[in-house]
């Protein structure tokens, strides 16, 4: 995903806690990104699914 940074700033402005971003730029995004919001990084579909609708 392209400037995914200058993506993922303006959500966490706009309050969201979560975001999930493809496993590779997982590791760089939550380095750089401190404001509050939980980065989750997932290697396929299955795995995104997994995340977003796990229990608990």
């Amino acid at each position: 995903v392209p400037q995914l940074e200058k993506r993922i700033n303006p959500l966490a402005k706009l309050g969201y806690k979560k975001c999930i971003v493809p496993k590779s730029a997982e590791k760089i995004l939550s380095e750089i990104h401190s404001e509050g919001m939980e980065i989750s990084g997932c290697k396929n579909l299955k795995e995104m699914i997994h995340t977003v609708f796990r229990r608990g």
